[in-house]
């Protein structure tokens, strides 16, 4: 009979000390405790998620496979139905932080190439011939650096880029608007 009753007091004694410590840090003017709480009010309000970075995504992406977690796509992907595990010519090394490589033709045609975020995905801009590149026909200099000349959007099994091609003058270059189509548009997954 004693023990039960010590027992019952001691957790009455610990209840009433909780209960204490509670009331004494709800009523605590301690700042750090105020700026949780409001950041709280203000995500509440505005229907913000504040971890979630992902912009315009209808579906949900396998952050496992692209990296969106942090609303990056940095990583290599290749192209969907190529066997091309060298990442020669039919897959895309995405660098958010530096210049990346495509292939526009296998063992003939690459360039370096830089992204930018947009809305539904990233932007790639051209920047140069990369220095695997053999061919000197094209009119390099001439190609706008300006303008998008392709898009990559993050799906669920990786990304889809699309082609748009090179410009010249804000025109698209017809003459070279084949040049990436083969070998970079379509779907790619992680690899």
């Amino acid at each position: 009979m004693i023990k039960k009753t010590v027992i019952i007091v001691f957790a009455l004694l610990a209840f009433a000390c909780r209960n204490e410590n509670k009331e004494t840090s709800e009523n605590s003017s301690d700042p750090e405790v105020e700026v949780e709480s409001n950041e709280r009010e203000v995500d509440q309000e505005s229907d913000i998620n504040r971890y979630d970075n992902i912009d315009n995504l209808e579906e949900p992406v396998d952050t496992s496979k692209t990296n969106s977690a942090a609303g990056e796509i940095s990583g290599r992907y290749t192209k969907q139905g190529e066997m091309d595990e060298a990442c020669n010519c039919y897959c895309v090394e995405v660098s958010l932080t530096g210049n990346s490589e495509f292939c526009l033709q296998p063992d003939r045609m690459y360039i370096n190439v830089r992204f930018e975020k947009t809305a539904s995905g990233y932007d790639a801009f051209y920047v140069s011939p990369s220095s695997k590149n053999t061919n000197e026909d094209l009119p390099w200099e001439d190609f706008s650096k300006d303008e998008p000349i392709a898009s990559l959007e993050p799906t669920k099994t990786g990304l889809k880029l699309d082609w748009l091609g090179f410009k010249i003058d804000g025109q698209l270059a017809t003459d070279y608007a084949i040049f990436g189509k083969k070998t970079l548009e379509g779907n790619f997954t992680k690899s």
